[in-house]
């Protein structure tokens, strides 16, 4: 599947300005994004419920969109999970499922038997949606969708109305039932940690553009520029000036993982920052701790006033206004600045 310089605008609103992507067969892929960065309109592109203005979509080879042509939905072989879930209330899950098998060319009731065993739902045909937990019907919906054997699967923030426990449990399960199914599938969410433990590849959606497209570490631990590190998580940023591969900055000597030169922005994720005790003359003071059991976020104000975030382990035990010591552990990520910035 792939999408090339997809425009659409809505109003003097660009959604999407020249989205490109491509999704090998198989592959599971997360649309990653803030609120209003044109996620979900490029999955309605996709599905061909919006119109494209500008640019291309092809699905298994076949040209599905580009203007003025317009392959309509029903058409497009592409299967659809709303966030809503979307099930028919007066219908069982065998007759939710069934729903899409209108033209299927087999034996529908077979395809239908065969999926619910997939998705973990033998013996409940004959339940109806409300009979139902969040998860199960999560996976109603899912197993509606892959009955007619789609080219690709869409889900529109499929986790969204799970409370956060049930979440991690039900994306573990999608993720598993979509590898089973040897499934194509696009996920959109805002979700960072979601996107990064479900997916084989992460595209980051900013005001309409793709900013990075990568495998989800290397999307981690060398985003494309300082906006992309702030949305995947938890950042610390330093000014430091870089030789090569080593940087100066006033937590020391530090690797690199790219080359540079001159002034730069150091970005260091607080899981590479250790902080030990220090004499009481040290400038490095505790200035907050916000614990979470299974970690901790320790802040660190620096001689010079910055605060610097590091993420430890729950049995390390510091006192706000203590003295400590930093160091970075592994090599951080540079970008080059402007010495006047």
């Amino acid at each position: 599947m792939a999408v090339r310089n997809a425009v659409k605008h809505y109003g003097v609103v660009s959604a999407a300005r020249g989205v490109s992507l491509e999704l090998p067969k198989g592959q599971l892929m997360a649309l990653l994004g803030p609120s209003g960065c044109g996620k979900t309109t490029t999955l309605r592109l996709i599905a061909g419920f919006e119109r494209l203005e500008e640019g291309e979509i092809e699905i298994a080879g076949q040209v599905v969109a580009k203007p003025p042509f317009h392959l309509p939905p029903e058409r497009r072989r592409v299967g659809m999970v709303f966030q809503e879930y979307a099930l028919f209330p007066h219908l069982t899950v065998a007759q939710n499922v069934r729903f899409g098998l209108h033209s299927y060319p087999g034996d529908a009731a077979e395809r239908v038997a065969t999926v619910l065993s997939l998705v973990g739902l033998d013996g409940l045909e004959a339940r109806f949606p409300h009979e139902l937990s969040g998860g199960q019907q999560q996976r109603v919906a899912l197993a509606r969708a892959l009955a007619p054997e789609p080219e690709v699967i869409l889900l529109d923030e499929p986790f969204s109305n799970l409370d956060a426990g049930l979440r991690v449990r039900v994306r573990a399960e999608v993720r598993s039932i979509l590898r089973q199914a040897n499934a194509t599938a696009i996920f959109v969410t805002h979700d960072q940690e979601e996107a990064l433990s479900l997916v084989d590849i992460v595209a980051v959606l900013i005001d309409g553009e793709v900013r990075q497209v990568a495998r989800p570490q290397q999307l981690y631990q060398q985003p494309a520029d300082r906006e992309v590190a702030s949305f995947l998580g938890d950042a610390n940023f330093l000014v430091g000036t870089a030789t090569g591969r080593r940087v100066e900055c006033e937590l020391g000597s530090l690797e690199s993982i790219i080359e540079n030169q001159g002034t730069v922005d150091i970005l260091i994720r607080p899981e590479n920052v250790a902080v030990m005790p220090a004499a009481a003359d040290s400038p490095n003071r505790v200035r907050n701790i916000l614990f979470f059991g299974h970690d901790q976020l320790v802040t660190v104000q620096l001689g010079s006033g910055l605060l610097v975030d590091a993420r430890l382990g729950p049995m390390y035990h510091f006192a706000v206004g203590q003295p400590v010591q930093l160091r970075v552990e592994g090599p951080v990520m540079t970008y080059h600045r402007p010495t006047h910035a």
